[in-house]
């Protein structure tokens, strides 16, 4: 199906599939424990954008845990979810600058996170430079794990549909060169971990190259439906995401979550006063 746009355009309508909101419900966990465990007040999401997904919506978490939540460049569909979950007076739209040159005041929030995006860009040590500067405690990125057995494929789908690599730069998906990067912008690089770790691969290229050969590849180029919106009004969480997260809640050793886990994430800290 699609749907028309204000310019009269017309927009394909994509569903996000359970393994989206599945890893949503894992982001929410842990962005919920570190505004438990580390005071986190304000935040800020740079870029908050998307990743084959809704746009400007995986900051909701911490909306719902009391945080004031700015988003810098959001979709307005994004905004509009916010808007039905009655979250709207929890969130700031900010669009001036750019992603590494925002111009908001040094040391404005608790936490500046990103989801997957600054990771692909050339201009990702700018970009934590900025986050640095404007967090007066904490920066967090989530990463796609360049372990994760589904890496490979993904790159042969790509070379065998001879499509081009929209992923950005891989050297952000192993976590040793994002930890570099921290440590060379001010930041001590203070918590580490995996999650999203069905047994699926990241991601099985399927979704992603239907996209491409559609020509939908951008995410404000879709039109979202997303099923987490549901499961925030009310509505129950599926069983095998359930399931899934209790067995990714387990003792899991090291080298198993490694190679299954979708994502990884880096917190660091500011070194300097």
């Amino acid at each position: 199906m699609s749907q028309t746009k204000h310019d009269g355009a017309v927009r394909q309508r994509e569903t996000e599939p359970l393994g989206i909101t599945y890893d949503r419900l894992r982001l929410d966990a842990l962005l919920t424990r570190l505004v438990r465990e580390r005071g986190i007040k304000t935040a800020l999401e740079l870029p908050a954008d998307g990743a084959k997904a809704m746009p400007s919506i995986y900051s909701l978490a911490l909306a719902r845990a009391g945080v004031h939540v700015t988003l810098y460049r959001p979709e307005e569909q994004g905004l509009e979810v916010w808007r039905r979950l009655g979250l709207i007076d929890k969130v700031t739209a900010v669009y001036e600058g750019t992603p590494a040159a925002t111009g908001l005041p040094d040391r404005s929030f608790d936490l500046v996170w990103n989801f997957v995006s600054v990771g692909f860009r050339p201009d990702f040590g700018d970009i934590i430079g900025e986050m640095a500067r404007l967090s007066n405690r904490h920066v967090l990125t989530v990463h796609c794990n360049g372990f994760n057995w589904g890496y490979p494929w993904h790159k042969l789908l790509h070379a065998a549909f001879r499509l081009p690599w929209t992923h950005g730069e891989t050297a952000y998906f192993f976590p040793n060169r994002v930890r570099d990067v921290y440590r060379g912008r001010g930041l001590n690089p203070a918590e580490f971990g995996h999650l999203d770790m069905p047994w699926w691969p990241d991601p099985p290229g399927f979704r992603d190259v239907r996209l491409h050969l559609s020509g939908g590849d951008r995410v404000e180029d879709l039109e979202w439906t997303a099923p987490i919106e549901a499961i925030y009004a009310g509505g129950e969480v599926p069983k095998l995401v359930q399931r899934l997260a209790k067995i990714e809640e387990s003792e899991i050793p090291t080298p198993v979550r490694t190679v299954f886990s979708h994502l990884f994430y880096q917190l660091g800290e500011r070194t300097s006063a």
